[in-house]
């Protein structure tokens, strides 16, 4: 963050020399070409996005940035040097992340690239997933949640899944640990603290249509405390049969539902998805909320 202030901060200084002879003038009116003007307008747009940019955002918006750079030196020119040295502080645009962070975004790369994998591809993107979330535990430490997903992709040799049949929900996985009923113990498997989602089902028929019973939602609330946080389930009941058709790979199966959705799920022995944001709780107290990326796992009955 220093080094884009200091960056933005050369930028504002030459802006401003730029821009600064605005004496009224009596003579003839003029018409020039303003293609220059326009390209430092541009670039003073990027430079205060680009300082406003957060980690997910920054790569594109450095990028932006730089492009909007070149484009003025090539439009006006860059006589003193100051935007060139502007583009050398950019370097390459890679965020600054320390050691947990780079192998985390290392191990999240990983796994969406293992879980789009072609056949031919599974078994060594698999080892390659492995690889990075063995890196990720030795650099940022581990609750058991990475060691698991370790274990479960096993050999990396691909297991054949029948898909059809009748497959049940039986986890709701996250990488956090939290304590859903106040009883003292933390589990990453919100299915374990909760009465509810006890009874989704999906039938995959052999035809490639089938349909997602869905029988429960659930809402959450929390209230802070001095130790964390004291949460509160509302479970309702519901009945609704979502038909879809579908078509699978030797990595994943994936369902179109009639309304244009569609979910992907991935096979490992049982099949699995992961959504972000899918759990969501409200404060009781003020506007805060928690949200968690969830992995939903289906067992074959």
């Amino acid at each position: 963050m220093v080094r884009k202030i200091l960056m933005l901060v050369v930028f504002a200084t030459l802006f401003m020399a730029i821009n600064c002879d605005n004496e009224p003038y009596e003579g003839e009116i003029i018409f020039e070409d303003t293609t220059c003007l326009e390209a430092i307008e541009t670039t003073e747009t990027a430079a205060e996005n680009f300082l406003n940019a957060i980690p997910e955002s920054y790569t594109l918006l450095c990028l932006t940035y730089r492009e909007a750079l070149l484009n003025q030196i090539d439009i006006c020119g860059d006589e003193d040097g100051s935007l060139q040295i502007i583009l050398e502080e950019l370097s390459n645009c890679e965020a600054e992340l320390d050691p947990c962070e780079e192998a985390i975004a290392q191990t999240e790369l990983a796994r969406i690239t293992y879980e789009s994998a072609a056949d031919q591809t599974i078994e060594a993107l698999c080892n390659n997933y492995k690889d990075a979330l063995q890196y990720q535990i030795d650099v940022c430490g581990d609750d058991g949640t990475l060691q698991s997903i370790i274990e479960e992709l096993g050999d990396c040799v691909p297991e054949v899944v029948d898909v059809v049949g009748t497959w049940k929900l039986v986890s709701w996985n996250t990488d956090e640990l939290r304590d859903l009923d106040n009883d003292g113990i933390v589990t990453n498997n919100y299915l374990d603290d909760i009465d509810c989602y006890d009874n989704e089902t999906i039938d995959f028929n052999a035809d490639g249509t089938g349909t997602m019973f869905l029988r429960s939602i659930a809402e959450f609330t929390f209230t802070p405390t001095d130790d964390g946080e004291d949460f509160f389930t509302n479970c309702t009941d519901i009945i609704e049969n979502k038909s879809f058709t579908w078509t699978e790979t030797i990595n994943s199966v994936t369902m179109l539902f009639t309304d244009g959705s569609s979910i992907s799920l991935f096979k490992n022995g049982n099949l699995y998805t992961a959504i972000d944001d899918a759990f969501y709780a409200e404060s009781t107290v003020d506007d805060s909320v928690i949200t968690e990326r969830i992995t939903f796992v289906y067992n074959k009955l």
